[in-house]
């Protein structure tokens, strides 16, 4: 008789592995006991064993789908002759370490279930089991049990208990299990009525669809907060959510039932299909291929589509039968997503005419996740449900400090660095609005607490008039503790550095604005990087700013500037006579704008240039249209002269006067965006042949958030590739600001290796 004890750590609860352990022992005919600690998955297993061999090649065939082992730690242990039977035992918390559960999207058994007239959850809204369902939404403290989730409010009738306790019921041990009976309710109010529906929950999502052909929006509660769903075929209201949401023309999430509807719209490769169809559901950027929904996406060239994650979204959209919803945040402008039913109805009713919600608590929001593939690999723009908390397993403990991130200003993050492990938060937005302060604020607080979190140093962005670099300095002051200043565009390159476990390489982190060492705005930055050590070795010439930050949305001045500059004749018959631009002109002659030298405002000049608008209605709107219009056929580029004065500098005004020539021949637009495009592959390529020779290094890190374009990186990797360059860039992390705040733990830990 022998007894062995298994830690697990890894992402081991809330995806059945407890019920796993369970039938394991079961089948194999051994006593012990199985039970969710702080740091992962205890379990103790006593038989006629001669070795682990049999429990380990169980556990290798059977894992659960959702599951993830990160490691496990055996040894034998004295037996207990006492027990004659397995046990699914209390929780003890411990100290947390263990991967939080992210949310996942409705599985097919439940979904079969949902729409089997026979079975007892048939219409149920709230139908979960261990492969599907809430989870870090509805988690309040670790370890993962009912009673430490708002699913704690629902006592369960006696046939959910059964179910609850069953071993091999699917819905052993899920703590989401909840039914008709003893489960959330469903309730709709009108907006046009003033007053609550009464119905059964089935009743209220039929009158919601009846009301969504009818062309009405509707706000309705999901896992992580509120969506407005729309019907994308009814072109009006559309418009009027645009207006009402004060979006102009931002593209507007999709919600679909499955990958053959995508495929009638867009092209869908093998890895975009399996992410579609995987539990975590994000907004995926697929390439369409017809001209429909140009009223729903902003005339971009890709499609936002996800797949229907809850039974409500499923059943509406088989209900009205439409291949398509828009399933769009409920949020006003500069406010998080809403979750709360009566901030729903206090501040929806200018924009939604029902709101269909239930009782079951959110207790963190969390927006959806979006993201694009290429080579075969997802690249996160926004990290959200499905993907956050993201626990990153470090390949080598080198530091025992633990270490908390604050991120950047814009796409905020907060990453915690405990002992082997970086935790990303999800999406925490753009800090510009009390109401995004105070969620970010209350999110911090919840991490520390979830993860029942202690740090040594703090890490935030070099900027000391962002908010969390304020922040940063007054938990420190507060705490005693250290701040470690980390540059933004290296904190861009630290972060694919820590995914990919490098020391060494060729960074380039394209951008907006960062401020740099030397007070200037950064955004075009190349670096030779060795360990802490960072080189600045490339960037473009320094430009004035013309505008100040006003040029960040009004892109028409810089190009009007340049125009000017480069030809004055082409200004005049481009932009017309307009004052304003005349006069910001003038004022450019005689006033120090600061200098940048950003990539981003690079795009939003050609942008203008080729009649993609003259403000940014919202992020990068000029530069996504740009991508959009660009020929993917077209290999040509415009020359370049690099300055090796200091570090390798490009002039933009060679490549702008390039353009403008084009633009004069009548080039058609798709072709000069284009050439436009290949042209910052090549510079990137250029540059990185001079760094090799200089630095003998091959392997280059693309980051940043003009690297959210599909076709820019796409075609740097190849270029890269084809020259013989090993190249990495975001995976696990997003490639925009949203991973600053990873590459901030990884730059301190090579600090604090160095120290």
């Amino acid at each position: 008789m022998k007894r062995y004890r298994y830690i697990f750590r890894g992402l081991v609860q809330g995806v059945g592995f407890r019920p796993f352990i369970y039938n394991l022992a079961k089948d194999l005919g051994l006593v012990g006991f199985v039970k969710n600690i702080g740091e992962g998955v205890l379990a103790e297993f006593q038989g006629e064993l001669k070795s682990t061999a049999a429990i380990d090649e169980y556990i290798e065939k059977k894992l659960p789908r959702n599951a993830k082992i990160e490691s496990i730690e055996k040894y034998e242990i004295e037996p207990n002759f006492d027990e004659s039977d397995f046990y699914i035992l209390d929780s003890s918390k411990g100290k947390i370490s263990t991967i939080v559960p992210y949310d996942l999207g409705l599985c097919e058994e439940c979904k079969r279930e949902f729409y089997n007239k026979g079975h007892r959850h048939f219409m149920n809204p709230f139908i979960s089991c261990i492969n599907c369902g809430p989870r870090y939404t509805m988690i309040e403290s670790l370890p993962y049990d009912r009673d430490r989730t708002s699913m704690k409010e629902f006592e369960f009738c006696d046939d959910c208990k059964k179910e609850y306790y069953t071993p091999n019921n699917r819905r052993f041990n899920a703590q989401s299990t909840t039914c008709l009976v003893c489960g959330p309710h469903l309730f709709l109010y009108s907006f046009v009525e003033k007053k609550h529906i009464e119905g059964s929950n089935l009743e209220l999502l039929g009158r919601v669809c009846y009301e969504i052909e009818k062309g009405k929006i509707i706000a309705i509660k999901g896992i992580g907060g509120f969506h407005l769903v729309v019907d994308p075929y009814n072109k009006e209201v559309v418009e009027r959510l645009f207006r009402s949401k004060k979006r102009e023309g931002k593209p507007l999430a999709l919600v679909c039932k499955s990958i053959e509807t995508v495929k009638k719209y867009c092209n869908v490769s093998e890895a975009e299909e399996e992410i579609f169809n995987s539990p975590r559901c994000p907004i995926i950027l697929f390439e369409k291929k017809t001209d429909d929904f140009l009223h729903v996406n902003g005339g971009l060239h890709t499609l936002g589509i996800m797949r229907a994650y809850t039974p409500i979204l499923d059943y509406i959209l088989t209900k009205t039968n439409r291949d398509l919803l828009i399933a769009t945040s409920a949020n006003l402008s500069g406010i998080p997503m809403i979750i709360d039913e009566d901030e729903a109805l206090e501040k929806l009713c200018d924009i939604a005419d029902f709101v269909l919600y239930h009782n079951r608590k959110i207790v963190r929001r969390c927006d959806d996740s979006v993201g694009f593939v290429l080579k075969d690999k997802f690249v996160l723009i926004r990290s959200g449900r499905g993907f956050a908390p993201i626990t990153f397993k470090l390949k080598e403990k080198t530091v025992d400090k633990n270490i908390l991130a604050l991120g950047g200003h814009e796409k905020t993050t907060i990453a915690l660095k405990k002992e082997d492990e970086v935790i990303l938060s999800q999406y925490l937005g753009d800090l510009d609005t009390k109401e995004y302060i105070d969620f970010y604020e209350g999110s911090l607080k919840d991490l520390i607490s979830l993860y029942d979190f202690n740090f040594d140093y703090i890490a935030c962005d070099y900027h000391e008039d962002y908010f969390t670099t304020s922040l940063a300095k007054k938990i420190a002051k507060e705490q005693n503790k250290e701040v470690v200043f980390v540059q933004h565009h290296l904190a861009h390159i630290y972060s694919c550095m820590l995914e990919k476990n490098l020391q060494s390489c060729i960074g380039f982190a394209f951008d907006g604005t960062g401020l740099g060492l030397d007070g200037k705005i950064w955004g075009s930055e190349g670096f030779v990087i060795d360990g802490l050590e960072a080189k600045r070795v490339f960037h473009l010439q320094y430009y004035p700013l013309v505008g100040g930050q006003k040029a960040i949305k009004e892109p028409v001045r810089l190009a009007y500037y340049f125009s000017k500059i480069i030809s004055p004749e082409f200004a005049e018959s481009f932009f017309g006579e307009n004052e304003f631009l005349h006069q910001i002109f003038k004022t450019a002659q005689t006033f120090n704008y600061p200098l940048t030298s950003s990539m981003g405002r690079l795009f939003d000049i050609v942008g203008v240039l080729l009649g993609c608008g003259e403000k940014n209605s919202f992020e990068v709107q000029i530069p996504m249209l740009l991508e959009s219009i660009a020929d993917r056929n077209e290999s040509g580029f415009y020359i370049f002269l690099m300055n090796f004065k200091h570090e390798i500098e490009i002039n933009i005004v060679d490549i702008l006067q390039q353009i403008i020539h084009d633009i004069k021949r009548n080039i058609n637009r798709r072709i000069i965006s284009a050439k436009f495009h290949n042209t910052v592959a090549k510079i990137v390529v250029e540059v990185a042949k001079v760094l090799r020779e200089n630095y003998n290094k091959d392997i280059v890190v693309l980051s940043g958030g003009v690297f959210q374009n599909k076709f820019l990186l796409s075609k740097t990797v190849s270029l890269l590739e084809g020259e013989g360059f090993k190249v990495f860039f975001n995976t696990v992390f997003p490639i925009n600001d949203g991973g600053i705040s990873a590459g901030q733990v990884y730059y301190t830990l090579q600090l604090l290796k160095n120290c």
